[in-house]
């Protein structure tokens, strides 16, 4: 049986969801990402920056639009020890609805 990853990255907080801002504690990705892994036992890895984006949508946009214009990679707080034990990894991050993630 092969060995599966599913490493994500999400954002809670505000959130544009079917045209409005809304204010979520879990992310959807973290949500996806737990649901991939009832169906498929996955070991879980959560993508978080040692800086976090702002919790308002509208400034989380535009930090990503800066950090994509530098081409910046932002710290992280840790990462995994290794992926080379991995047949399968799933990636899940948020996609923004005006075209920008917010990673």
């Amino acid at each position: 049986m092969s060995k599966k990853l599913i490493a994500f990255y999400s954002r809670a907080d505000e959130n544009y969801v079917n045209g409005l801002i809304k204010e979520l504690e879990v992310g959807n990705t973290e949500i996806a990402a737990g649901i991939i892994q009832e169906l498929t036992g996955a070991d879980l890895f959560k993508i978080e920056q040692v800086n976090p984006y702002s919790k308002s949508y509208n400034e989380c946009i535009a930090q990503a639009q800066e950090d994509q214009r530098k081409n910046a990679r932002p710290e992280l707080k840790r990462y995994p020890e290794s992926i080379d034990d991995y047949d399968v990894i799933y990636l899940g991050y948020p996609k923004m609805e005006q075209g920008y993630i917010c990673v």
